[in-house]
């Protein structure tokens, strides 16, 4: 059974993610369709490319990634089909794909047939072409290949002598800032909005309510505060400036 993933910022209050989950099936009722997160902040694309770049190895070759953050729908953005292997992704063409692309990526429009919705590309465009995907449809099937497709830059880090300036580029659930700095970088310590964090190995080594530093289970450091809130804490936002000291 082929599997399809389905992220967007649709929340879970109306019948849009349901609507287009319904058009999926009557294409193709082989499929299970695993919903990663509908609750992105409203038209928050970077924060969409960062979930999709944290979880889409975790699925099975051959998975379909349905990814509708679409502040731009029914203007003359391009929907589009990005097939990186082993997977394929389906969406707008904003730049939410960013952060899959590689050399060998091959990016297609979905030319539109017919009459759809001005304001729900995903019911009647995405969906039923994640639905003929699953079915083994080819990309070029759906339109001719792409090569000016919109794509930014994960935020870089400077580096001035042992000291790198980087910043937060999410804030999960619980609080946790998961700045750009990756695991793989030894550093003695990290600054933020002034302060210095202390680094941990782990959430419980902190004190209850001390907003500590680890290394996070996406592959950057991420400063999280044990049974508590880091954002709340520290009242810093994605973008916030983060100063640490290598080795």
């Amino acid at each position: 059974m082929r599997i399809i993933t389905f992220l967007s910022d649709f929340g879970e209050d109306d019948w849009f993610v349901a609507a287009v989950k319904g058009e999926i099936l009557k294409i193709n009722p082989n499929v299970h369709i695993i919903d990663i997160t509908h609750r992105i902040k409203p038209h928050d694309i970077s924060s969409a490319a960062f979930i999709l770049k944290s979880v889409f190895r975790n699925f099975p070759p051959g998975t379909v990634h349905l990814v509708v953050v679409d502040p731009g729908v029914g203007s003359k953005r391009k929907p589009i089909i990005v097939h990186a292997e082993p997977y394929y992704f389906i969406g707008p063409d904003n730049g939410v794909f960013s952060y899959v692309y590689n050399k060998y990526a091959k990016v297609y429009s979905i030319k539109v047939k017919g009459e759809v919705s001005a304001t729900f590309h995903a019911r009647d465009i995405f969906g039923p072409a994640v639905a003929r995907i699953a079915l083994g449809n080819a990309p070029s099937s759906f339109g001719p290949e792409k090569r000016d497709y919109i794509s930014f830059e994960f935020p870089g880090l400077t580096k001035n002598d042992k000291r790198l300036y980087g910043e937060i580029v999410y804030i999960d659930h619980f609080g946790n800032l998961i700045t750009n700095i990756p695991n793989n970088i030894d550093i003695s310590s990290l600054n933020i909005s002034g302060g210095e964090v202390a680094l941990k190995n782990l959430y419980g080594e902190g004190v209850k309510g001390q907003v500590i530093c680890v290394k996070g289970s996406s592959g950057y450091y991420e400063i999280s505060c044990n049974k508590g809130n880091a954002k709340e804490l520290l009242s810093v936002d994605t973008g916030e400036r983060v100063i640490a000291e290598i080795g």
